[in-house]
């Protein structure tokens, strides 16, 4: 009997461990997958740009993912890439000119089908915060298989890339156990430092403002003509069940 509570005090004591050391260890492991995934898409970003196109014609620079949204990263050709980026500007301009006629209440859907590109894992670049640690893979389309393991673009909002014309809202989650996603997002401050790398370049901007709103509030995700913005978006307690939206504004610096 005595060896018996011996046994079960030990796998009780195992367990407790196992639990406590459960969402350090998983956010650790997803921290790295993020930060794998953008380094990746570097690889992905030079090898595509090489002027030797035999180099990059249906080349695979990257192993498979641990990312579910991510699968098998293969490289784009440049010529591929000149026909998204075409086709990102001409969104950006649809966007800014049907401003307030177009119903903005499907954020789920993905601005482009990048398929069409030679891109089947829905990744359009990276964001990162050096202020608060953070490195996470976009996607676009922010719902939940998106929102599950990096920062989301919500449809009918502009694509980050350079231009003027432009709000990119990138929404994350905060709270999720074993991922620090954009847990972190609130620490953001006026003044602090955010890029986005996409498949042409970096994109450097700086925080201009930060408040938390209720979540039908969405002035912040409206285009300012001739601003270059980029806004961040996470949720927060505010109470009980109910959430309102922290808001970090940023623009080109």
């Amino acid at each position: 009997m005595k060896k018996v509570i011996i046994i079960i005090a030990s796998l009780m004591l195992i367990a407790g461990i196992g639990f406590l050391l459960f969402e350090p260890v998983s956010t650790s492991v997803n921290n790295y997958t993020a930060n794998k995934i953008a380094d990746e898409f570097d690889e992905i970003v030079k090898n595509a740009n090489k002027k030797d196109k035999k180099n990059n014609h249906n080349k695979s620079v990257a192993k498979t993912s641990n990312s579910d949204s991510g699968g098998k990263i293969t490289a784009p050709t440049k010529e591929q890439l000149d026909r998204l980026l075409k086709a990102s500007k001409k969104y950006n301009e649809n966007i800014f000119s049907n401003q307030g006629t177009v119903s903005t209440s499907d954020y789920s859907r993905a601005a482009i089908n990048l398929n069409k590109y030679g891109i089947y894992n829905n990744l359009y670049g990276y964001v990162s915060a050096p202020a608060i640690n953070m490195r996470l893979p976009i996607y676009l389309g922010a719902n939940d298989s998106m929102l599950s393991y990096g920062a989301a673009h919500l449809c009918n909002t502009s694509l980050p890339i350079n231009g003027k014309n432009v709000n990119c809202a990138l929404a994350g989650h905060s709270g999720y156990t074993g991922r620090e996603l954009f847990n972190n997002v609130k620490n953001l401050k006026v003044g602090n430092n955010v890029s986005v790398k996409n498949y042409w370049g970096t994109i450097n901007y700086r925080v201009i403002k930060t408040h938390i709103v209720a979540p039908e509030y969405t002035n912040d995700i409206v285009i300012r003509p001739k601003k270059q913005l980029l806004t961040l978006i996470t949720c927060v307690s505010a109470g009980g069940d109910k959430f309102n939206r922290f808001i970090a504004v940023c623009e080109k610096v």
